[in-house]
């Protein structure tokens, strides 16, 4: 069953990128060069760690900052709304400083999780260093997915709080691994094509995926009856 409510959510989200289009468009060109903006300016003033330092951190506020505008335009959408470009913004000024906790706690877990994995088979050797390194990978793939369900579930909250949508996510992840591994097949053959094509990344990229995640996590809650189907099938007439 989850499978097919799996396949439904890959082409609700195909639906609703075609539907608001134009908004989405937008707002995807708005998240891709609000960070890297700051980015490309950083090769061109050259190798100076006064000035490269500071624009890649400015690009990684920024980046968090229009994720959650996003994701929040994006939940609109899948709750069957009709969007527009003030309700991205609106999404970063109500959750600014969420999307900056989100934004750093992001930096230290991926930071510790690769550092693990580089020193733990070098620290330990053979079968340990193995299998510590395996675990490793295995929390990070876990960390990742979770970040996918976090926002849907923040903005699905009746008071958002930020240790809950994580531990919430790492439920519904325990709770349906096998869905978690659809989303996280759909997520990465999204980000991977549009990595291959320039065009899909500026104007769609990320777009379909907080579409995706959105429709995720709202299939997901309606399906464990925690909230009613706000988009519900309509009854043929006859």
């Amino acid at each position: 069953m989850l499978f097919s409510k799996a396949m439904g959510v890959f082409w609700q989200t195909l639906k609703d990128s075609w539907e608001e289009l134009l908004q989405l468009a937008i707002m995807n060109m708005i998240w891709v060069f609000s960070w890297g903006g700051p980015i490309a300016l950083s090769t061109v003033v050259g190798s100076s760690p006064a000035l490269v330092i500071p624009l890649m951190l400015l690009s990684l506020v920024l980046f968090a900052l229009a994720t959650v505008g996003l994701f929040y335009a994006t939940h609109i959408v899948a709750r069957g709304r009709t969007i527009h470009l003030s309700d991205f913004f609106d999404g970063i000024k109500l959750h600014w400083w969420r999307s900056l906790i989100w934004g750093l706690a992001n930096v230290a877990a991926v930071g510790i999780f690769v550092l693990n994995i580089i020193t733990y088979p070098r620290m330990f050797g053979g079968f340990a260093g193995m299998l510590l390194g395996s675990m490793s990978i295995a929390a990070l793939v876990f960390w990742v997915v979770m970040q996918l369900y976090f926002w849907p579930l923040l903005f699905s909250q009746e008071e958002p709080k930020l240790l809950r949508a994580w531990r919430n996510s790492a439920y519904l992840i325990f709770a349906n691994p096998f869905y978690a591994f659809l989303m996280l097949t759909f997520a990465l053959a999204m980000l991977l094509l549009a990595g291959a094509l320039t065009i899909i990344l500026i104007f769609a990229g990320m777009t379909l995926l907080g579409l995706l995640c959105n429709n995720a996590v709202i299939t997901l809650l309606v399906h464990y009856d925690v909230i009613k189907d706000p988009r519900p099938p309509v009854a043929p007439t006859h």
